[in-house]
This record gives C-alpha cells, structure tokens and sequence, in this order.
C-alpha cells in the first residue's frame, strides 16, 4: 500500500475520520446508528459514537470491533475500520452462517476530537466499566508513592528531570510493579492520570444501552477493542483475561497465534486493570459465550508514553489556557504522535494485522458455527 493510500484511510481529525467512516459504511450497504454525546467538539460540531452493522436481522454471532475508546487511538483505529469496510463492499469478506459485524467508531468521540486520551470528565474510559455495583473507589496501593511524580500540581518547572526520577522509581519499586501502578486504573484523584471516574459517564451508557438493544439473540461474540502504545513498534499484542486459566489461554493460542498475552504484568506487555470495557461488557451479559481481546499496537518506549501523556494531562489541568488553546497545545500535537505515528511503515503494520485478526476472528466464529 502506497502513502496515497494511506491518506485514503487516516484522517487528520475527527470530523474528517468521522464522514470517511460514514462513507465506507454507506457504500457497504451497513445498517447505521448515531449515538450523540452533550458535548461538542473544539468547532463546536457535535459529536457521536456512530455504529454500523453488517449481517442478518438476529444474528447468532457477532464479531464486535471497537476503535477510539482511548481519544487518540481513533486516528488508527479509524483507519482499520474504514479498511474493513471497503473489504465487506468490495465482497472479499464472507460472513459466517448466523453473524453479524458490528463495528462501532469512535466510543470516546470528545477525546478523540478534543485530542486526548481520555474523556471530558477526565477519565479513562477504559477503567470507567466497572461491573455493576462495584464502588467508583479507591487506588493501587502504591499510588500516593507515585503521584508527585505523574501528576505535579504545576504548568511547567525549569528542571524537571522526569526520565531520571522515573528511571530511580523504576529501580526501587520494579519495573513490573511500577507499570502496574500506573496503569491499574484509581478513582479518588479526578485531575490525575489513569482516572476511573466517579461514576459511569456518558459515552459508556449510550454504547452499553446499544448492546443492550442487540445482544438478545447474540449466543456467541467476539470483541476486538484497536489500542495503540503498548509495545514494540508497529508489533500488536493480543491481550486477554488470565482469570479463566491456562487451559483457556492455550485454547485462544490455537485459535490466534502466539501473540496472545494474559493481561498480567509479570508475563508480557500488559497489566491488570480495573473497570475494562470488555470485561464490563461480559459481566453485564454473563449469558453470551464471550472471546474478548484487545489488540494493542506499539509506537513508543513506555517512558516516553507516559512522558507524553504526564505533560499533557499536566497542561490541561494547571496552565489556565482556555480550550481552543489547549486544543492547538504542543502537548495535544504530541499525544497523537505518540499514539498514531505518521511512519508509513507502522500504518502498513497495524492495518495488515489489523485485517489478520478480523478474519481470524471470523474463522474462529465460522469454525463454531
């Protein structure tokens, strides 16, 4: 794929990713829904989760893929559904007996049009989903130790020597524990990084109300949820639960290779977390046979990740700049490098892989069928 037609799939912001979506979804003849948030974006346009859907009226299966829950990972994300779709209208994908594809677009649409990872509550809505009844509360224990670190309560200090006090914490503390820490997800410091949210927000409901709409005849579901920014460059991971034990990893190794990794800190890329989309949505419809997975692709080296990420979230909450200027930040510039590199080699690496695990995912469901 040349880079012209590269800039056929990745947009440079969401308006426009949002109408190429539409477009492709158009011509694939999908069934649309518009799930419109309160919030605008920086143009003062609105902004929505948008849903297509391929297949029979009451499917039995349903091949799930979600993009942008964490803002920026849009760009990418976008840009492997807008592809997928060009394969269903140009008919070089056939769908399984009985399945159905939905392919949702953009679950955190302000963060994504606002460029930030989170939302405009400033949560990441990948620790907002926690099952039902389980309090929006609490923080890894290690947390306070690191706090002061990830989240200075200042714009700017002329000496701020982040690598090297990172590199010293990652000594004391191990890297392993260290990443789960910042990663876990906390729920009592609502201007801090990995912010769950203090209760369950509003782009989760309407997509949870959506499935809730759908998921009745569904008896076996697989949900790929794009992310970008956890490991090597332009290499994908494909997380999943270690809960079920290692009967079922093997078995999901059999059915998608070795990039399977358990979400657990000390056997791969990943880290435990709480309030996840996926597992949110299976505990909600424990009745569904679930696969879940995460295929996490990565860009950076992970200080570098957080390095971006510490300054952004640190802009937004400390320099008093309104938010058009907070949208033309360097800091915001920076987020969407960091999770959506312009290299044409990485955009040919996710979108490859991106469409290998579509239709593994499709095999998989046929091969039940």
């Amino acid at each position: 794929m040349r880079g012209s037609e590269y800039h056929e799939l990745f947009s440079s912001d969401y308006v426009i990713a949002r109408q190429k979506f539409l477009t492709a979804a158009e011509a694939a003849s999908a069934e649309m829904s518009c799930l419109q948030i309160s919030e605008l974006g920086p143009s003062e346009e609105p902004l929505s989760i948008d849903i297509a859907y391929i297949g029979p009226k009451s499917p039995k299966q349903l091949l799930i893929h979600t993009s942008g829950l964490h803002g920026v990972e849009g760009f990418p994300g976008s840009a492997v559904q807008i592809s997928l779709l060009n394969r269903i209208s140009s008919d070089t994908i056939t769908l399984p007996d009985k399945t159905g594809i939905l392919i949702a677009h953009a679950i955190n649409p302000w963060g994504f049009a606002w460029l930030r990872r989170v939302n405009e509550n400033n949560a990441d809505l990948n620790r907002n989903f926690l099952p039902p009844g389980e309090a929006y509360a609490g923080e890894p224990v290690n947390y306070a130790e690191l706090n002061g670190l990830l989240n200075p309560e200042t714009h700017l200090t002329p000496f701020d020597f982040f690598r090297a006090r990172s590199m010293l914490k990652i000594f004391k503390m191990g890297f392993n524990v260290a990443k789960q820490t910042v990663a876990e997800g906390q729920y009592e410091r609502p201007k801090a990084m990995q912010f769950g949210g203090a209760e369950l927000y509003e782009s989760p409901r309407l997509w949870l109300g959506h499935l809730n709409k759908i998921l009745d005849s569904i008896e076996r579901a697989v949900i790929i949820d794009f992310h970008t920014g956890l490991g090597p460059f332009g290499v994908d991971s494909l997380l999943v639960s270690d809960e079920e034990g290692d009967a079922a990893l093997t078995s999901l190794k059999q059915r998608y290779g070795e990039r399977i990794q358990p979400l657990d800190p000390d056997a791969g890329v990943a880290y435990r977390i709480r309030g996840g989309m996926l597992s949110g949505i299976s505990a909600r419809w424990p009745e569904v046979d679930w696969t879940l997975i995460t295929q996490e692709f990565g860009t950076v080296k992970p200080v570098q990740v957080i390095k971006s990420l510490r300054a952004e979230n640190r802009m937004t909450q400390w320099s008093g700049l309104p938010p058009l200027k907070q949208f033309h930040s360097n800091e915001r510039r920076q987020l969407v490098k960091v999770f959506s590199p312009s290299s044409d080699e990485w955009r040919g690496m996710i979108l490859s892989r991106g469409e290998a695990l579509i239709d593994d995912a499709l095999s998989d469901l046929d091969s039940k069928n």
